[in-house]
């Protein structure tokens, strides 16, 4: 057996292993799909139906090149789960593979196969590969570019001619970071950074390589333009980026505190124990990203890398690793297993040099030591097998609150109901809004017409007005009220550990309804029909807590408010206002556990408001009004009647009356 076939054996050992780490169980760990992911899916499912963006509003703001190649995936293999997930694996499987690919060019052997073995079977990559979130495309395209530019690099080194396809290369997968995730932002700055270490350093090199390099970066700005003019002409769509930049805002404002105490929190999260990302649906909570083992060579590599910085490729090595955790450098250790994607080849290359460094000088010492130093490297392998096998597949995947941030008890609630394909029901959840739970349930069972979404704790939403199974766990429990309405059928139990160890199945019918002339509500024809409205309670104490009990008939429901961005459908609030005068509001509470985005023509929702009365209010007999807003504009749907508009846009309802 060749040399050359042993090493392609090896490496093909590798891709397999780290395949079967992204690949077992898959649709099982995770137990279910965060917000985040799912309105991944919710995008993708919209580009299949003709809904296409160059940036999306769902997930605080998200970049496009994700959800378009989930869109693509879907189309061959179904609007599903396997889907979802399986482009985040494929392309971490591709970084893998760039990973050596660059190191076997740039550093040696040894490192190249360490790393790409490191990265095959680490906790980090492994989890990032297992998520559907965008940021798991982001390591590929890294690589992508670290490669593509440093085969610039090597012929401007041979004094040859740089091929245009290695520009392409380099500007297209330059272009798919800016597309595909937030921390590009900061990650393209490493080339630039590498020619002013090159203008330093290794001239000769720089006078070869800066034109190429300054049309790929001129190149992917170009690309880019499209999806920034629109972030200029709607800033509102970038809200992540918003929530991010406080911390950069103080330090130029000269409060280095927070800044600093950031910095300290990014770094000590790669190495110590208990400093690690405290966000339990992409970690173990507090767990550093490297075991104690990679941890030590990766600190060693480091070092190494320090010492040859006279060489390019440890350079290029330490500014693609710092530039790439610039985003947890500013905002601490929290969510720094995506924030840090762009630095993740370069995490466990530091880690392989470190390794290889330190048997080099054991090597040059002991010559005899050579098939030791073999064996510590797959004893130190075996072990990171062991540990992240231990803590992604047995601790972290069957952690009851990482079952619960992955939404479980909602997955096994609509596989009850797949079992009942054609019965009205509804879900009782904490999450009922459009770009939630309902995500989820788009992702894992389709476009589901005969079923709703509620909190039962405040609301009920009948299908076309008829009676409807009601699925209800611990965390969203009916609210008295419609105890009386509902009749138990059965408990389904989980696991008794989880946070929410069952949910009861309902049968639930509509309340009995007054004949009274209906309050109707729209913007020419009536969309909405007030059908009864009262207080439970109709005198109450000051400092007492009082029900206002709504029933609204849905007639027109495209009509109750504008279409909003990302969820393509309306989201309107209910208001009840206990009046002190004209225009003086004493107490009120808006809310809307029913959410207006999953209303269709003859539903029947049951709204019940809690409503605050102040301490020290005078006795006496207050007018009450409800009513509708859109909840992004604030405005008020119209009162209607006869088709033509009835001055105001609120209804006279119970008056409620406060007592001594």
């Amino acid at each position: 057996m060749t040399a050359r076939l042993r090493l392609r054996l090896l490496l093909a050992a590798i891709l397999l292993v780290a395949f079967w780490f992204r690949a077992h169980d898959l649709l099982v760990i995770p137990p279910g799909l965060t917000h985040d992911e799912a309105n991944h899916g919710r995008e993708a499912i919209g580009i299949l139906q003709g809904r296409l963006a160059l940036f999306f509003p769902l997930n605080y703001g998200s970049e496009p090149l994700y959800s378009y190649t989930v869109a693509g995936l879907m189309a061959l293999l179904g609007r599903n789960l396997l889907a979802l997930r399986l482009v985040a694996v494929f392309f971490n499987l591709g970084a893998v593979a760039l990973t050596y690919g660059w190191a076997r060019r740039a550093l040696d052997r040894p490192a190249a196969l360490l790393a790409a073995a490191l990265m095959g079977v680490s906790f980090w990559p492994v989890a990032a590969a297992r998520e559907a979130l965008r940021a798991g495309m982001m390591p590929f395209f890294t690589a992508g570019a670290a490669t593509f530019f440093w085969l610039m690099v090597s012929r401007a080194r041979q004094r040859r001619p740089i091929d245009w396809w290695l520009v392409a290369g380099f500007t297209l997968c330059l272009t798919a970071t800016l597309y595909n995730y937030l921390a590009a932002r900061v990650w393209w700055l490493l080339f630039p950074l590498f020619l002013l270490y090159l203008a330093l350093a290794h001239r000769r090199e720089l006078r070869r390589l800066w034109r190429p390099t300054l049309v790929g970066l001129l190149l992917a700005g170009l690309l880019t333009v499209p999806m920034f003019l629109y972030l200029q002409q709607h800033p509102e769509a970038q809200t992540r980026l918003q929530m991010l930049d406080s911390t950069l805002s103080r330090a130029l404002r000269g409060e280095l505190a927070p800044l600093l105490r950031n910095m300290t929190g990014a770094l000590l999260a790669f190495v110590w124990p208990g400093r690690g990302d405290q966000f339990l649906a992409y970690n173990l909570p507090g767990r550093p990203v490297l075991n104690g083992l990679s941890a030590l060579f990766f600190v060693a590599g480091l070092g190494v890398s320090l010492a040859r910085r006279r060489r390019p490729a440890y350079a290029f090595l330490l500014l693609w690793f710092g530039v790439g955790i610039i985003p947890s450098l500013l905002t601490g250790a929290t969510a720094n297993t995506t924030r840090n994607v762009g630095a993740m080849p370069a995490t466990y290359l530091l880690a392989g040099v470190g390794f290889v460094g330190l048997a080099q000088m054991l090597g040059q010492q002991r010559p005899r030591l050579a098939p030791a130093i073999l064996g510590a490297a797959a004893l130190w392998l075996l072990v990171t097998v062991g540990l992240t096998a231990d803590a992604y597949f047995r601790r972290w995947g069957q952690d009851p609150d990482v079952r619960e941030a992955y939404q479980h008890t909602l997955v096994r609630q609509m596989a009850y109901l797949d079992d009942r394909p054609t019965e009205p029901a509804m879900i009782s959840s904490v999450y009922p809004g459009a770009a939630h739970n309902p995500s989820i349930g788009l992702v894992l069972a389709g476009d589901r017409p005969q079923w709703r979404w509620v909190d039962a704790r405040g609301a009920l939403l009948f299908p076309g007005g008829e009676p409807a199974l009601l699925l209800a766990p611990p965390a969203t429990p009916l609210h008295p009220l419609f105890t009386a309405w509902s009749e138990p059928v059965e408990t389904v139990e989980l696991r008794p550990n989880d946070l929410n160890p069952s949910f009861t199945v309902y049968q639930v019918a509509p309340p009995a309804l007054p004949a009274a002339e209906p309050a109707l509500f729209g913007t020419g024809e009536p969309a909405l029909a007030l059908l009864d409205a009262g207080w439970r309670n109709s005198s109450v104490r000051p400092g007492e807590v009082v029900e206002m009990v709504l029933v609204w008939q849905v007639i027109d429901p495209a009509d109750v408010g504008p279409r909003q961005a990302g969820i393509e459908a309306t989201d309107v609030v209910f208001f009840t206002h206990v009046l002190a005068g004209p225009e003086e509001i004493l107490a009120q509470q808006d809310a809307i556990d029913a959410p207006s985005w999953d209303w269709q023509t003859g539903d029947l929702v049951v709204q019940i408001h809690r409503v605050e009365v102040p301490a020290g209010s005078a006795p006496g007999t207050y007018e009450t009004r409800v009513g509708l807003y859109d909840r992004v504009s604030g405005a008020r749907l119209p009162r209607v009647g006869s088709g033509e508009i009835v001055p105001g846009d609120a209804a006279i309802v119970e008056s409620l009356e406060i007592i001594p």
